[in-house]
């Protein structure tokens, strides 16, 4: 039986491969001394880093979730959220930038990485304060709609 649940569930990923050109690779540690769970989730495409999660947790409870956005190898910047409220930081001299869409409740719904030229380069979608790397052909249809356009 254990034997057909691996099957089915590497079936299920190599179809979930075929839909979308994200990888993830998540790593748990603990701090002994603070009591403080640290999960970091690795997200790429291409075999480049776009997006790096670290959440950290004590007693099943938010200390900070740090989302940290990446293209060609550069970091662009981030976005860290405490029990008490959110915060962005930039990086300097990056040849691309992070643009941040918010809905009517100051509540995150996407990110956007768009090159000088204001073409889409990469995206995510917010769930619940989570960002997540969008499909590629998402962002391929974005970017291929702003191709030509004023700027």
């Amino acid at each position: 039986m254990k034997t057909i649940i691996a099957y089915v569930l590497t079936c299920l990923s190599v179809v979930a491969a075929g839909t979308n050109d994200v990888q993830v690779i998540t790593s748990t540690d603990t701090n002994a001394q603070t009591g403080v769970l640290i999960s970091i989730q690795t997200f790429t495409r291409g075999g480049q880093t776009n997006l790096l999660r670290e959440t950290r947790t004590r007693a099943d409870a938010l200390v900070d979730r740090k989302q940290t956005f990446y293209h060609d190898g550069l970091r662009l910047g981030g976005f860290v959220t405490y029990p008490h409220g959110s915060t962005f930081f930039s990086a300097a001299g990056a040849s691309c930038f992070l643009t941040v869409n918010y809905d009517a409740y100051s509540s995150i719904q996407s990110a956007w990485i768009m090159s000088s030229n204001m073409v889409m380069v990469d995206a995510f979608t917010c769930t619940n304060g989570i960002l997540y790397p969008e499909d590629s052909a998402y962002i391929q249809s974005i970017a291929s709609r702003s191709h030509g356009l004023p700027h």
